[in-house]
């Protein structure tokens, strides 16, 4: 490419030649006063002389011409395999390299990232980023639309315009379920309402459907909805942690283009308000205040304590009215008052007269409704008065086995408390497992449950059951607090009692039967933990098809799996009587699947681009100069912006000295001559 400009090459300084100009002109202001008939030969002498010395020169600027660069952004995410959109994105591709030869096309795939939805906006962003400086002439994005991002209407330079060449058909038949509202939290007890829509498109006609409605480990419901307007769905909360729930609706009639986004996974936080302990100290000990430090400091506990001073039977001669005791409400506590307590404590409680039997056998019966109970007892267990002879006995985890043993001993995780969830991190947050001695423990000898820590002749020490829809612990001993004191030597007394009476009270952490399943992609990983974990699991497929999955051991109590699957969609893992939902494959990618221009309208019109459906025709391209319009019915511009690198400059004088000076003599002559006359 040639370009060619005047320019001047003075032989003298610019200064110079304003000099000469300067006196020229005084010259030519005496001629004008002094014989104006002589001013024009004078004044055509100076310019000519002027424009001597200012060497007027033709410049010819020889430039190696380098193509412009557009960007065709190709969309391959999953949701452009459905119908013929990755053929139409193709096609179009093609045609803009026939239409624009002159241009060099970079190529950018936006791919499918396994559990991810497309994301268009970085995909411009970052090929905008590396495009040349001053050549870029247009963003083409070849899509149909689904991007879980819009790029910002500024973000390519100002005279580039992104066009968008929309793949598919925007009334594509689809269902979805699409859950609008789950509440961050539900107290256990309450129903929660969760909101969810059932959209055939914005052209379909209201109808109903059938949604299906699974709880993990609960009941599998139907009822027919209407379509396209709220429909207010009520779960039950029945315990703390994640309750997770399965919905799906049946496909359309006619089939549809993907059946991914006709299930959907919510999950629900159940929690308490308020965890309510009872704690009854049947003898004053300095144990009985570690307990009540360690529950006091639990912001979510509301603590109820009661230590047993006097007997109603006592004998003492001080007139009531003198005392500060109050008498021991029996009857608001274990009658009024009985199911409001989430965990009842027993520490070092042997004055079962206190107590009716048939109080004893209501806190039975509520441990087993769903109720925590646990018992810190020593010697006292066994003897007369003990809680081992009342009702209760038969929903605790052991049995006496002799007198209590006085000796010291060092308590010891069983190979069960290993790995029960309660005792097996005690090690690592105490930083080992040498602690400090106690003195004295309750022989028994467990009747159910798990030991999870031994003591004296290693007999048990401390043990935990479930008893019906409740759980019990027993700890064989009242030492615990020589570990705060130090007592030859210390302990994690704090941990143990918080996890004992946090898992009395069901947290869903410290269960020890737990099944976690996460995906990434298609590819789905079950991990199982137990006392005896599960060594197979049956995983359910989005078409109700099972598939027995082997669980391999992966430590102490830990099995698991790794397994890829070839469907998107919503997956049913079962371990036990444990079951687990999971969203597998692409299936944000699915949510929507309908082509659309919205995510990338905006910074089409803020750059003077255009979207165009491929379903109407491929518009023509066009090259159009930089500020002009770039898009129009039926095609598309591409800026030409002429850029290229200079390669050399050829100088030609305007004025030949030797005409100019001949030039100049004869005007010389000519006014002379004048003169003479």
């Amino acid at each position: 490419m040639t370009e060619r400009v005047i320019s001047f090459a003075p032989f003298v300084p610019w200064w110079g030649l304003i000099l000469i100009g300067v006196l020229f002109a005084a010259g030519l202001g005496l001629v004008l006063w002094r014989a104006p008939r002589l001013f024009w030969p004078r004044a055509l002498i100076a310019a000519i002389l002027l424009l001597l010395i200012a060497n007027p020169v033709w410049l010819q600027e020889r430039r190696a011409v380098r193509p412009d660069v557009a960007l065709a952004v190709v969309d391959r995410s999953a949701s452009m395999g459905i119908a013929d959109r990755t053929r139409e994105a193709d096609a179009a591709l093609a045609a803009l390299r026939r239409q624009a030869p002159g241009v060099e096309w970079r190529v950018v795939t936006v791919p499918q990232v396994p559990g991810e939805p497309t994301r268009l906006a970085a995909a411009i962003e970052r090929a905008a980023s590396d495009a040349p400086s001053g050549r870029l002439a247009g963003v083409v994005v070849l899509s149909d639309g689904i991007s879980a991002d819009a790029p910002d209407p500024r973000l390519l330079p100002a005279n580039v315009p992104l066009h968008h060449l929309i793949a598919g058909d925007p009334d594509t038949p689809d269902r979805r379920l699409i859950v609008e509202r789950v509440p961050s939290y539900s107290v256990v007890g309450q129903p929660a309402e969760v909101v969810i829509r059932i959209d055939d498109g914005p052209n379909a006609p209201r109808g109903t459907a059938t949604l299906t409605q699974s709880i993990a480990g609960g009941r599998t419901t139907e009822r027919t909805v209407p379509t396209g307007e709220p429909v207010r769905l009520s779960v039950p909360v029945t315990r703390r942690g994640t309750i997770e729930m399965a919905l799906s609706v049946a496909a359309l009639a006619g089939g549809e283009a993907t059946l991914v986004n006709n299930r959907a996974l919510v999950r629900l936080n159940g929690v308490t308000d308020r965890l309510r302990v009872l704690l009854v100290s049947g003898v004053p000990y300095p144990g009985g205040r570690v307990w009540r430090d360690i529950l006091k400091s639990d912001s979510n506990i509301d603590l109820v304590h009661f230590t047993i001073l006097r007997l109603p039977t006592s004998f003492d001669t001080t007139p009531p009215d003198e005392m500060s005791l109050i008498p021991f409400p029996v009857e608001e506590l274990f009658e009024q008052h009985l199911g409001d307590f989430d965990l009842i404590i027993f520490d070092r409680f042997s004055l079962s007269e206190l107590l009716s039997p048939i109080y004893f056998q209501d806190l039975g019966a509520r441990v087993k409704a769903g109720g925590g109970l646990l018992v810190v007892t020593g010697e006292e267990f066994a003897a007369e008065g003990g809680l081992a002879a009342t009702e209760l006995g038969p929903v605790l985890p052991a049995r006496t086995a002799g007198p209590g043993i006085e000796m010291p001993f060092r308590p010891a995780l069983t190979s069960v408390g290993r790995r029960h969830p309660v005792t097996a991190e005690l090690p690592r947050l105490w930083g080992s497992d040498a602690w400090g001695r106690w003195a004295s423990q309750s022989d028994m000898a467990p009747t159910s449950g798990e030991v999870l820590m031994s003591g004296a002749r290693d007999k048990p020490l401390v043990m935990l059951d479930r008893v019906g829809r409740g759980r019990v612990g027993l700890i064989a001993s009242t030492n615990v607090w020589w570990w705060s004191r130090g007592v030859d030597g210390a302990g994690p007394h704090a941990e143990l009692l918080r996890r004992i009476a946090h898992w009395l009270m069901q947290e869903p952490d410290l269960d020890e039967n737990r099944l976690d399943v996460a995906a990434k992609g298609r590819r789905i990983d079950i991990t199982a933990r137990g006392l005896t974990p599960p060594e197979a699991a049956i995983l359910t497929d989005p078409g109700d098809n099972d598939r027995g999955v082997p669980l391999e051991p992966r430590g102490e109590g830990i099995t698991g799996a790794s397994v890829s699957v070839g469907t998107d969609g919503l997956y049913r893992v079962a371990a036990g009587d444990r079951i687990r939902y999971v969203l597998a494959g692409d299936t944000a990618e699915f949510a929507e699947v309908r082509p659309r221009e919205a995510p990338l309208a905006a910074p089409v019109k803020a750059s003077g681009g255009g979207s165009y459906w491929l379903r109407d025709g491929m518009p023509k391209v066009r090259r159009v100069s930089p500020g002009d319009t770039a898009a129009g019915t039926g095609w598309l511009g591409l800026v030409e912006n002429r850029s290229g690198s200079l390669v050399a400059v050829d100088e030609k004088p305007l004025l030949m000295p030797p005409l100019a000076l001949l030039l100049a003599a004869g005007l010389f002559v000519l006014a002379w001559w004048r003169e003479r006359r």
